[in-house]
C-alpha cells in the first residue's frame, strides 16, 4: 500500500474512531451502559425492530461459581422465562440462554425496559425498538424456503445470495455427496438436511444432525463453498454409520482429509511438514486431548496429514477398523482410549506413532510457497477470529450463536441469520479481510501479508 493511502487511512480511521466515541449506541439494541456484575447480549444483532422475537444470553462474571438458582426475564411486571446456567458451545461456556422469549410484535417503537433476577439481585437492560419498516432488506418480506435434490433438503432464505444461486447450489451438493458416499464406502439412505446461511459463523460451517454453511457474497470466512460442504457431508455420514467413540482428532482429521484440504484443496503432507519449519508443530497427545482449544488452522491440518500418514501407512480398511474401534469407556479420556487402540491394531504407542509420523513428515519436500501460504493462512485466520471477538461475538466458533434451525424454520424466524453488525469497522474490515483471501488464493503474498497487517492494525487501534 503506498504510503499517501495509509496515511489517508489512518486520519480516516482517527476520525471515524472520534465520531464512534462521541455518538456510537450499542450494536445490541441496548440503550445505556450495563453496570452490573452479569454481562447480557442481545439477539438478533444490531438494531431490533418491532416484531422481533429477542432472545438473551446472560453471562457469568469471570472466577464466579455458578449460582444454583436460575435467572428470570422480567417485562412489564411477568416472568417472561426462567433459565439456569448451563455450559454453551464449543468453549462450554457457563450462561443462562433465553430463545426468543419477548415478542415485541404487539409493541411499538420505543424504549423498554426488561428486568433481570437473580436470587435477590436485579438489574435493568433499556432497549430501544425502531420502526418494523425500518429493517434492512432483505427484510421483512424474507421467509424460509425449500428446495430438494438427489441428496438433501436444502433450506435457504428468500433475498439472499443463496436463493439467487439456488440451481448451481443444488449440484453442487449432489455432487459432494456423491464424493462422500464413494469416500466412505457407504450411502446417505435418508436426505440430509443443508441449510445455506447470509451470516458468517465461525470458519464458514457446522455440522449437527444438519449441516449449516455460511453463503454469501461478502463472506469474511473465505471458505470454498464446494469443501465446506464436502467437509461437513463427511461428518454426517460418518455419524451415521455407528455408533462408536469419536475422538476429535480423527473427527476432524477424517473429514479434512477426505475433502482434500481445509477451506481449500490442498497438499495435506507438504503443509503438514511446514508445521515443523515454522515451530507450530503440536505434539499429538495433546492435540488429541483438547482438540478444539489447539490453534484451528495448526489442528485440522495435522489431523488430516495424520490420517493421511495412516491410510498410506496401513491402508483405509485397517484405518477404519481401528477408528471404528476406540473403546467407548477408557480412564485417562480420549488421548488413553486412542492409544488403546493404537496398540490393539498398529502395535503402537503415542511415542511410536508420533516418532514414525515425524519421519513421514520429515521426508516431505516443502515448497517456499507452501510454507509461506501456510504462515499467511494461519494469520488470515487469527486475524479474523479477533476481528470476531472484537466486533461480530456471535459468529466467533467457540460461543457461536446458533439457534435450533428447524425451530426457526417452523416459527418464521429469519432475523438471526439475516442481520449481523454492520457499523463502519464491519464494512471495511470484512472487505480487508475478503481482499486478503483472495490474494492468498491467487498466490498473490505480499498484498495478502499488507491486507492481514492493515487488520491488526486496526484492531489495535480500536481495542
Amino acid at each position: 500500500m503506498r504510503a499517501s493511502a495509509r496515511s489517508f487511512l489512518v486520519r480516516l480511521a482517527g476520525a471515524v474512531c472520534l465520531a464512534a466515541l462521541i455518538l456510537a449506541t450499542p450494536l445490541s439494541g441496548a440503550a445505556g451502559p450495563q453496570t452490573q456484575a452479569y454481562r447480557v447480549i442481545v439477539h438478533p444483532d444490531g438494531r431490533l425492530y418491532v416484531g422481533d422475537l429477542v432472545s438473551f444470553e446472560v453471562l457469568l462474571p469471570e472466577g464466579t461459581t455458578t449460582p444454583d438458582e436460575g435467572v428470570e426475564v422480567i417485562f412489564e411486571g411477568r416472568v417472561l422465562a426462567r433459565a439456569g446456567f448451563a455450559p454453551h458451545g464449543v468453549a462450554g461456556r457457563m450462561q443462562a440462554t433465553f430463545w426468543w422469549v419477548w415478542d415485541t410484535r404487539l409493541l411499538t417503537p420505543g424504549l423498554y425496559t426488561l428486568t433481570f433476577r437473580l436470587g435477590g439481585e436485579e438489574w435493568q437492560q433499556i432497549i430501544r425498538l425502531h420502526p418494523a419498516n425500518q429493517a434492512p432488506p432483505p427484510e421483512p418480506f424474507a421467509h424460509w424456503e425449500y428446495a430438494t435434490t438427489a441428496c438433501c433438503t436444502i433450506y435457504y432464505i428468500t433475498g439472499t445470495a443463496a436463493e439467487r444461486d439456488l440451481s448451481a447450489l443444488m449440484t453442487l451438493v449432489d455432487e459432494q455427496a456423491a464424493q462422500v458416499e464413494a469416500a466412505l464406502q457407504a450411502e446417505f439412505e435418508q436426505s440430509v438436511t443443508v441449510v445455506f446461511l447470509p451470516r458468517t459463523l465461525g470458519q464458514g460451517g457446522f455440522a449437527t444432525d444438519d449441516i449449516y454453511v455460511s453463503y454469501l457474497d461478502r463472506n469474511y470466512a473465505g471458505a470454498s463453498t464446494e469443501q465446506v460442504v464436502q467437509h461437513e457431508l463427511v461428518h454426517v455420514l460418518d455419524l451415521r454409520r455407528g455408533d462408536w467413540l469419536r475422538p476429535a482428532l480423527l473427527i476432524e482429521g477424517l473429514a479434512v482429509y477426505l475433502s482434500g484440504g481445509h477451506y481449500k484443496e490442498e497438499a495435506l503432507a507438504p503443509r503438514a511438514a511446514a508445521l515443523l519449519d515454522l515451530g507450530w508443530y503440536i505434539p499429538l497427545p495433546r492435540l488429541a486431548e483438547d482438540f478444539y482449544h489447539q490453534q484451528h488452522e495448526i489442528g485440522y491440518l495435522e489431523a488430516g496429514a495424520l490420517v493421511q500418514y495412516l491410510v498410506e501407512t496401513y491402508g483405509w480398511q485397517a484405518f477404519d477398523d481401528f477408528y471404528r474401534d476406540v473403546p467407548t469407556s477408557q480412564a485417562g479420556g480420549q488421548t488413553a482410549a486412542l492409544e488403546a487402540a493404537l496398540g490393539e491394531h498398529f502395535g503402537l504407542d503415542w511415542t511410536g506413532l508420533e516418532q514414525n509420523f515425524l519421519v513421514w513428515l520429515g521426508a516431505q519436500e516443502v515448497s517456499e510457497a507452501a510454507r509461506t501460504d501456510l504462515r499467511l493462512t494461519v494469520e488470515l485466520y487469527d486475524a479474523i477470529r479477533r476481528y470476531q471477538r472484537l466486533f461480530d461475538p456471535s459468529a466467533y466458533f467457540l460461543t457461536a450463536w446458533l439457534p435450533d434451525g428447524a425451530a426457526m424454520r417452523e416459527r418464521g424466524i429469519v432475523a438471526d441469520y439475516l442481520r449481523r453488525p454492520s457499523g463502519w469497522q464491519n464494512e471495511v474490515i470484512e472487505s480487508l479481510l475478503v481482499d486478503a483471501d483472495r490474494s492468498l488464493r491467487a498466490g498473490d503474498f505480499l498484498r495478502a501479508q499488507r491486507r492481514i497487517e492493515l487488520v491488526n492494525w486496526l484492531l489495535d487501534l480500536l481495542d
